[in-house]
């Protein structure tokens, strides 16, 4: 998770204080994924990774697979939050940091990241609880052994099993509710550490 979201950090940046052109163009492409419905996304995956041509074959049907779908399915609004966050930061950061001579990826790992680290908690908090939920993106590309819970009460609604299905849901539910006082208390404890700079 946390590779995740400094990839999705170094993405944001470029969207942050790029020049125009390229801006516009990263903006461009993190938005596409809020137009595309999940369903067509995932149909798209399967048209793409099950061509029996597609060296990339061998995705089909993998968790590695099924994860890179919902970060693609959520990516817009992790991305936005990670923009806002570097923009609320003060240029004068990068101008030191250059009349330093300090080289930016530097700057970026033990400056920005540090002080955008609860906009990054956030963000996990956001991918987490929509894997957990997620249905559309996700339903054409699982395999028995990697089937997400989501998919599982779908099964256990279509096999009558509505006991069972509302037992998973329930677990998901307290998953969640779970995760996010977890969340949130991880992202009192970073902003303790990384916020203090902003006190008076």
């Amino acid at each position: 998770m946390s590779s995740i979201l400094r990839c999705l950090g170094s993405a944001a940046r470029p969207a942050a204080v790029a020049p125009a052109p390229l801006r516009a163009a990263v903006r461009l492409l993190a938005m596409l994924p809020m137009a595309v419905p999940g369903l067509v996304l995932g149909l798209g995956y399967i048209f793409f990774f099950n061509a029996p041509a597609n060296p990339l074959n061998g995705l089909y049907q993998t968790i590695t697979l099924l994860t890179a779908c919902t970060i693609v399915h959520f990516y817009t609004t992790g991305h936005l939050t990670a923009v806002t966050a570097l923009k609320s930061l003060d240029a004068e950061f990068e101008a030191v940091s250059a009349s330093l001579k300090v080289p930016f990826y530097k700057t970026f790992w033990r400056v920005t990241l540090p002080i955008c680290t609860p906009a990054l908690v956030d963000i996990a908090r956001y991918f987490f609880i929509n894997a957990l939920t997620t249905i559309s993106a996700v339903v054409f590309l699982y395999a028995p052994e990697t089937k997400v819970a989501a998919i599982a009460i779908l099964n256990l609604d279509e096999a009558g099993e509505i006991g069972a299905a509302a037992a998973m849901a329930v677990l998901i539910a307290a998953a969640n509710t779970v995760a996010t006082l977890l969340f949130m208390a991880l992202g009192a404890f970073v902003g303790r550490r990384t916020q203090a700079w902003k006190k008076p």
